[in-house]
């Protein structure tokens, strides 16, 4: 049995009440992870400096611009900003929230 513990715009946080893992979708990316590997992934992410790496990168023909280094030395996830605070608020599912952030409001503004 899965439950759905946290849901975004692009994304979700599901537990999987048997084995007590955890699964992250974040839009093409889905990581298994055990309670353990949750926290410390939200933890590192949250030390990401976004203005470092946006001001180290400000030349780069990548519009992203804030490197997840993996353990596979040729794979690096590249995000922005906007990105990096979805994903900490994804795995955030024990605060409760009470005003969407404007992240998720997905709605095209008409100027007349």
């Amino acid at each position: 049995m899965y439950k759905f513990l946290n849901t975004s715009l692009n994304g979700n946080l599901i537990k999987c009440s048997h084995s007590e893992n955890f699964q992250l979708s974040y839009k093409n990316l889905t990581f298994s992870l055990t309670p353990f590997e949750l926290e410390s992934f939200k933890t590192y992410l949250s030390k990401i400096d976004a203005t470092y790496w946006e001001k180290e990168y400000e030349n780069s023909i990548y519009e992203k611009k804030i490197p997840i280094s993996t353990l596979q030395s040729n794979l690096i996830i590249l995000i922005d900003r906007y990105e990096l605070f979805e994903l900490i608020s994804l795995m955030n599912y024990k605060e409760k929230k009470e005003f969407l952030t404007f992240n998720q409001v997905n709605y095209h503004i008409n100027y007349n």
